[in-house]
């Protein structure tokens, strides 16, 4: 639900109409995030929280919204987060703030393409490579020298070169899990 508490409530401290008026939002996106077949995308505003350093999202909620990228199914969502009870709550509380939008007018035939997994023969090394870039910018920031090697990779060879030394950073300056969910990453993108 969108509002189960009073306080928390997006529309505490509103009149009647405007709650009515949230209340009728909040149904209709919760309904719409249900479908596990609707695409999710962030705004601008949610490419500003996970690039920018001021970050004004709680973790959880940066997950997800790391996780949706630029284009995701919300099946595709909540298999990536299984461990995520609510995570219907906050996909719904993701779009009333703003930073990510439903993309309506994928066709189911672009939206499966777009969420398969490349065949090994025609992997797009700029698409892995903005992967890891956005995981560790997201991560560890853009200053670190493991950043600035994966962003000099021209080819694959190289590319599996760094991808350890990325791994390595993020696990040491986040999390060995968090590292583990980026290589998980490469490696469907890559089709191992």
């Amino acid at each position: 639900m969108c509002f189960d508490k009073a306080a928390h409530s997006p529309c505490a401290g509103t009149g009647y109409a405007a709650q009515r008026a949230q209340a009728m939002t909040c149904i209709t996106i919760m309904e719409a995030s249900m479908e596990m077949t609707m695409q999710l995308s962030r705004t601008l505003k949610g490419q500003e929280e996970i690039f920018n350093l001021g970050h004004t999202l709680r973790p959880r909620h940066r997950q997800i919204l790391f996780s949706v990228g630029n284009g995701i199914s919300f099946g595709e969502l909540r298999s990536k987060l299984p461990n995520c009870a609510e995570l219907e709550t906050m996909v719904n509380e993701l779009l009333q703030n703003g930073f990510i939008q439903p993309l309506r007018n994928m066709t189911a035939a672009h939206a499966a393409a777009a969420v398969s997994a490349p065949a090994p023969s025609t992997v797009n090394l700029a698409e892995v490579q903005a992967y890891v870039l956005e995981f560790m910018a997201a991560l560890v920031g853009t200053k670190s020298p493991a950043y600035r090697q994966m962003s000099e990779v021209q080819d694959l060879a190289g590319f599996k070169t760094v991808l350890p030394v990325c791994r390595k950073v993020i696990a040491a300056v986040a999390s060995p899990r968090q590292a583990a969910e980026m290589e998980a990453g490469v490696a469907q993108r890559m089709g191992d």
